[in-house]
């Protein structure tokens, strides 16, 4: 059986296929399947899928008859064919460092407590150009799942997208992806603190991953009208509804990053009545900590 299924789901990435999968074929780590899932793209996809159909690595390619409408979907599919120990989730328009696997399995050797592994990314543009530099700290770091949930999860998403990833496949709950399989921003959040519930976390602190931004992903449109920030609040509905975590702690970065979200989206009034009729159910500290730092700003500006 192989160490590792490598499950790359696609849909209309045909520009971006052939890096994506020759990136996963020529990994220094080969003790691993692919599983190649198109969701019924109507580009040129499958004549570049079938071109690796009698590669050794290739275990399976699945062409969906119908749009499934959902990545979680294809997760459950791909995991269900999957005979490695470990998954990695490649998505069709990310790319990664040859040694990607290898450093990253190394890591979880070194800490069999460990569940899900992630690695830093790269952000890059269609074309493949950085849009900015990642620090190589060259180290490894192991988080207990309850603290990272608490520390981290609760505050923000620290892992930029699933390509950066390893989870053990023996923790995905398909009777749990009905949590997120609907959410359009966040649904990978959650997923992570569902893994992070049942074992620990280790952090890479190297970029190994390549993840694209390019006109099919979701727009700064999105952004700009805070969705993003209003899925992620089911996140934290969740986590709080099952974990312990300090109001402060998580008040203040929620009021912080609104703050900075506002300025840096320039979130419509509109958008921000949004954000505060959802905060007022239940957060209604996440929006005095807001009002401090806008107040805070203001006062910044008055002085210079």
């Amino acid at each position: 059986m192989p160490r590792v299924s490598v499950i790359v789901p696609n849909f209309n990435h045909a520009p971006f296929l052939r890096q994506r999968i020759d990136s996963i074929l020529n990994q220094s780590f080969q003790d691993m399947e692919v599983i190649v899932i198109d969701d019924c793209s109507s580009d040129d996809s499958r004549e570049i899928i079938e071109s690796y159909r009698n590669h050794p690595k290739v275990s399976q390619i699945v062409y969906n008859e119908q749009n499934s409408g959902s990545a979680f979907k294809q997760w459950v599919k791909g995991v269900s064919l999957a005979k490695g120990d470990w998954i990695w989730i490649g998505e069709s328009d990310d790319w990664a460092e040859h040694d990607f696997l290898e450093r990253m399995m190394q890591a979880i050797s070194e800490h069999p407590s460990c569940g899900l592994a992630y690695c830093r990314s790269y952000r890059t543009d269609e074309q493949g150009n950085l849009l900015w530099e990642v620090p190589d700290e060259k180290t490894i770091e192991l988080h207990q799942g309850e603290t990272f949930i608490r520390e981290t999860l609760s505050c923000y998403n620290a892992l930029v997208n699933v390509s950066a990833c390893l989870f053990k496949r023996s923790l995905f709950k398909p009777e749990k992806v009905s949590l997120y399989e609907n959410m359009r921003l966040c649904g990978d959040w959650l997923f992570y603190v569902l893994l992070a519930e049942q074992a620990d976390v280790v952090e890479v602190k190297s970029p190994l991953n390549y993840c694209r931004r390019h006109g099919t992903n979701i727009s700064e449109d999105a952004e700009a009208r805070g969705l993003s920030f209003l899925e992620g609040v089911n996140v934290l509905d969740y986590i709080l509804d099952h974990h312990q975590v300090k109001k402060a702690y998580y008040s203040r970065f929620w009021g912080r990053q609104w703050a900075k979200y506002e300025k840096l989206w320039g979130f419509s009034e509109a958008t921000n009545s949004a954000i505060r009729e959802r905060f007022r159910k239940r957060y209604k500290s996440i929006i005095i900590y807001y009002n401090i730092y806008i107040v805070r700003n203001s006062f910044r500006r008055w002085r210079k």
